[in-house]
């Protein structure tokens, strides 16, 4: 496994694997949802590289930024062991010699619901970096967990709208055994914490549930608005999975929607979606 560096190297390497690259960017401190990206690449494209980058552009709290964890030797055993062809592992003066520019893409529609509404600047932040990546990378398709629907989606459209040549992929939300969205902030829960944590998949299954058997929009919201009751909850919504639009009572029945929760567990911020189609 090549470990990269530089843009100059990543350059290098992928004009010598043109049209082979699949891509899987990522901030480190990686988890088997990561691995499962890794191994759909693994299928789909004869070379498979994955960027570790915490991308400061990203996060609208310094706090946060200073408390991701980080594990750099681990990261590369983990990715090794998958049969990972090269991992790009550029510093921050590297991504950003000029520090974090001024230009922002932005499609506001989208944007401001969900988690953008609570993060101002977040995805520009994320469509900056990884508009960025897919440049020197140049891959051929880029796979996401849907556990970032949001980010997804957005990722998906700045990729065709600018046509980046990049196909972006998403792939299905891995969870622990217990339920819990698999996530690299879980690693700061207490033990307490983990188990209060459980509340958001429950609440999301049940209104899952309800849904499907054919509840109205205001019916599954009052059940998961009770289920998530003990949490410090920033959203629990039920979304349009094309446009993020809320579903609002007595309106018509999308074909496909998200519903989706952000909530804080021991100050530390998760989410956590279902998806039905």
């Amino acid at each position: 496994m090549q470990i990269i560096r530089t843009r100059s190297e990543m350059h290098s390497f992928s004009a010598l694997h043109a049209g082979k690259i699949g891509f899987v960017p990522t901030m480190g401190y990686l988890h088997a949802g990561h691995i499962s990206l890794v191994e759909r690449a693994r299928a789909e494209q004869s070379v498979v590289v994955v960027s570790i980058f915490v991308n400061p552009a990203q996060f609208n709290d310094p706090k946060d930024l200073e408390k991701y964890p980080v594990d750099l030797d681990r990261d590369f055993a983990m990715l090794e062991k998958a049969g990972v062809d090269a991992v790009f592992c550029p510093a921050r003066s590297e991504v950003y010699p000029n520090g974090v520019p001024a230009l922002r893409m932005s499609y506001d529609e989208v944007m401001n619901r969900l988690c953008g509404a609570g993060r101002p600047g977040h995805f520009e932040g994320v469509l900056l970096v990884v508009h960025n990546l897919f440049m020197w990378v140049r891959p051929q398709r880029a796979y996401f967990g849907l556990k970032d629907y949001q980010q997804y989606l957005l990722i998906k459209r700045m990729a065709t709208d600018l046509e980046l040549g990049v196909e972006a992929v998403g792939c299905p939300l891995v969870r622990e055994a217990d339920g819990l969205a698999m996530s690299s902030r879980n690693v700061r829960l207490t033990a307490a914490g983990r188990v209060a944590a459980l509340a958001i998949s429950k609440a999301l299954f049940a209104a899952a549930e309800l849904w499907r058997k054919g509840e109205t929009a205001a019916a599954v919201q009052a059940a998961l608005n009770s289920l998530l009751t003990p949490l410090q909850v920033e959203y629990a919504l039920i979304c349009d999975a094309d446009s993020l639009a809320t579903v609002l009572p007595g309106a018509p029945r999308p074909a496909r929607v998200v519903i989706a929760v952000a909530a804080f567990v021991d100050g530390v911020r998760l989410i956590d979606n279902v998806l039905l189609t």
